[in-house]
């Protein structure tokens, strides 16, 4: 699947999924004020998406909750359903770019993809790359990355420096999906 060299270059705890992603090469970065204006919405769809990981690890243990919270369970019940119908027309109204088996660091991204579109990049390349971490939640890790390796059929990424804040969301995130994996393997 993938080849050691190239994930090698991806450092540290990782995980790998099939996700929607895209990218376009770019001339130069964009200005720190829209940098950190894509950081702030980074760091907040991270935020949701750990904090939506968190409600569903937590639903194993409402069994031991006393009656007394039975109207709040039924309020969050609602509240569940009505997010799950926005989410569902939010990803119906949406048009995520192609899935590509993707490998994913704290600081740098692993792509497969086909060799024609792989064929136009160039290591030193910098590419802005749009990641939708979870396809049923149509909203993209927007990362500006620097490109360090480049093959036929993958290529290989490092992220552009990220503020702290957002560096600590994305670790999260990462050793989350690492630890379900591994959870997921031993489950086999």
């Amino acid at each position: 699947m993938h080849n050691e060299a190239q994930n090698a270059l991806v450092d540290g705890i990782t995980f790998d999924d099939y996700l929607p992603i895209d990218w376009e090469v770019l001339t130069i970065l964009p200005s720190e004020g829209e940098q950190h204006r894509h950081h702030r919405a980074n760091e907040e769809l991270l935020q949701n998406l750990l904090l939506r990981d968190e409600t569903i690890s937590q639903e194993g243990d409402e069994a031991e909750v006393v009656s007394g919270h039975e109207p709040f369970k039924r309020l969050e019940t609602r509240l569940d359903l009505l997010l799950s119908l926005v989410t569902e027309m939010m990803t119906n109204n949406s048009h995520l770019p192609m899935q590509h088996d993707v490998t994913l660091g704290a600081h740098g991204l692993y792509v497969q993809a086909g060799g024609d579109v792989i064929a136009r990049l160039k290591t030193g390349s910098l590419l802005k790359i749009r990641l939708y971490p979870d396809p049923y939640f149509p909203r993209p890790l927007l990362l500006f990355t620097r490109l360090v390796d480049v093959q036929m059929q993958s290529f290989t990424v490092n992220f552009c420096p990220l503020e702290a804040c957002l560096q600590d969301q994305l670790d999260k995130y990462i050793f989350r999906q690492h630890r379900r994996a591994i959870a997921l393997a031993r489950k086999k």
